[in-house]
């Protein structure tokens, strides 16, 4: 099982990072360099994982080595809220929904907090959410042990 994982990750690595880097060279750029960089990281990140879930007792021993790897994965997803509320900066605040989206409560949350403080309301939700995810990750990664 632990071929096939290998086997996976290859071909999905190799596909993403043939696909960023044909973008680089396409079309050069800040945001084509950081998205191959984006792959390299998470191509190495579950390369690890995976050679660490498959050592004794990786993921529930004393030393939980697929933590560690698990925790940087996540890393980057609390750059997300960040660059929600950096693009809803840009555009002056945040859009108004129609009503019945799928996502009702977020939606009414943002529209509350945009309507009690203005623009910057949903900006400073969005803004401590990445924050404190961001915090978190790296709280839990402390406590994580890799050799």
């Amino acid at each position: 099982m632990e071929k096939l994982f290998y086997a996976l990750w290859a071909v999905s690595s190799l596909a993403f990072g043939g696909l960023a880097a044909l973008a680089l060279w396409q079309q050069p750029g800040l945001e084509n360099l950081l998205a191959l960089a984006l792959v390299v990281y998470y191509a190495f990140c579950f390369f690890r994982l995976i050679g660490a879930v498959y050592l004794p007792w990786g993921l529930l021993g004393r030393h939980r080595r697929g933590g560690f790897w698990l925790c940087l994965i996540l890393l980057p997803v609390a750059l997300l809220p960040l660059h929600a509320g950096y693009a809803y900066w840009l555009g002056g605040g945040y859009p108004v929904a129609e009503a019945g989206a799928a996502s009702a409560w977020p939606q009414l949350l943002l529209d509350w907090l945009q309507d009690g403080l203005g623009y910057l309301g949903p900006l400073l939700l969005l803004g401590a959410s990445g924050v404190g995810m961001a915090i978190l990750l790296l709280r839990l990664l402390r406590g994580q042990v890799v050799r």
